[in-house]
């Protein structure tokens, strides 16, 4: 990727889009701020901002258990809300990373539909994207995940087929700027977990993972106590953000459920010169 120190957000954003309405059969009402997010994440490095669009839509296209029946009033991803905190954090004053804070509420392991969760997973992650108020600076994304309650039936439930697309996706197609992954409260049989999800993680971002046992403080050393709940010392309070987003969701459920902005249209496909069909060749290795 290459890697411009001063790029312009809302120029690349309209050459993007402009390169978009060339290709007729990729959805072309893309929300203003997810275009700029693509520029911003790939640091104005527009071709490369090309190839994750394509490679996102195309994965998209292709796995439907996670990506249709998207509506996020429907009770299968109520339960998932309700059973699980997935959370975008507010900034932390004097940093600029973000922080999303991510651990399940009821542990019961019959609960834990691997494919909801990951569909859940994603109607966040979407609507995030559109959020004035998750800045595009210097800062960089980082999840906190809490595997307090979680157990190996738990695990068991998990859907490798699910899995590899959420890697697949999350790696290579989701347009922030990963900057670290906390583990906290880890659990005595994390290296099971590991050996589930190493297979399908780059180098990179294995790099990037920290681990922390319960009652540690070594998370402190990353980030600012504030980014943490307040049950752990920190000052953010899951529960009146997660009823934030709650009234997100429910706001801004027709952007969720508007097919044109997530579905390729294979009819409209042009002969011409488009990156669609090497991407197509890579979604499938």
């Amino acid at each position: 990727m290459g890697i411009e120190k001063e790029f312009n957000l809302e120029e690349g954003a309209e050459r993007l889009k402009d390169w978009i309405t060339t290709q007729p059969h990729l959805p072309q009402n893309i929300h203003p701020t997810l275009l700029q997010r693509y520029i911003h994440s790939t640091r104005g490095d527009l071709e490369y901002a090309k190839k994750i669009f394509i490679l996102g839509y195309t994965l998209r296209q292709n796995n439907p258990t996670i990506f249709d029946n998207r509506d996020p009033l429907n009770s299968n991803v109520m339960n998932i809300l309700k059973a699980i905190d997935m959370v975008p954090l507010p900034s932390v004053e004097g940093c600029e990373d973000k922080f999303i804070y991510y651990r399940l509420v009821d542990c019961d392991p019959d609960k834990f539909d691997f494919n909801d969760v990951i569909k859940t997973f994603f109607i966040i992650a979407d609507l995030r994207m559109i959020q004035p108020d998750v800045p595009m600076n210097d800062g960089g994304d980082v999840p906190i995940f809490d595997m307090n309650g979680f157990t190996l039936r738990h695990m068991t439930k998990v859907v490798l087929s699910t899995l590899r697309v959420y890697m697949r996706y999350t790696q290579e197609a989701h347009p922030v700027r990963l900057k670290a992954i906390h583990v906290i409260n880890c659990t005595p049989f994390l290296d099971r977990v590991m050996c589930l999800v190493k297979p399908f993680m780059k180098k990179r971002v294995a790099e990037m993972l920290h681990f922390h046992l319960p009652n540690s403080e070594t998370i402190y050393a990353h980030l600012p106590k504030a980014a943490l709940p307040d049950e752990y010392g920190g000052e953010q309070s899951i529960i009146k953000h997660k009823e934030d987003w709650f009234n997100r969701i429910k706001l801004q459920r027709d952007y969720i459920t508007d097919g044109t902005r997530w579905k390729i249209d294979e009819s409209r496909r042009s002969n011409g010169n488009d990156l669609s069909g090497t991407l197509r060749k890579l979604e499938i290795d």
